[in-house]
């Protein structure tokens, strides 16, 4: 018997809440497993390549990401040694650290950008049966959160 939504507790929604990015982080988790990548630094290679040629502080991207600098860096490090990005000085203040996408990384990134929406499409759509509006409706729900749970 389905619940009423008005009728479903806080906690029923956090284990749901819980739940749907298990299955949503174990979607990714596997697709982005045969490029070697676990989500983070995917998440850190797609803010690099939506940056384009001038590329992302270091300093921009804890903050997009809402984590440490050493976790950053950290990242950017393993990212470099498997020549995806590049970090380079800032022209004005030699301090600050850019994260540079490898030009010949951009087609992969394409790559996997559709190929994981595709899985994910898959996965949702066709196997646990959700709509084009539902999923639409729980991104936009979760792009007002972000956006205004920040302030």
């Amino acid at each position: 018997m389905k619940k009423d939504i008005s009728q479903i507790t806080t906690y029923q929604s956090g284990v749901m809440q819980s739940t749907a990015h298990r299955i949503l982080g174990r979607i990714k988790t596997q697709y982005l497993s045969q490029y070697n990548l676990t989500a983070m630094q995917w998440f850190v290679i797609g803010y690099v390549y939506d940056a384009g040629e001038q590329g992302v502080r270091l300093n921009d991207l804890m903050k997009i990401l809402d984590t440490t600098m050493p976790f950053i860096t950290t990242i950017v490090t393993l990212l470099e040694s498997k020549n995806i990005l590049f970090k380079v000085s800032d022209t004005k203040d030699s301090r600050i650290k850019i994260a540079r996408l490898n030009p010949d990384y951009m087609a992969t990134v394409e790559e996997i950008e559709a190929g994981l929406r595709e899985e994910l499409r898959t996965q949702l759509y066709k196997a646990d049966h959700i709509s084009r509006e539902e999923l639409s409706t729980y991104i936009a729900v979760l792009q007002k959160i972000t956006q205004y749970g920040k302030e």
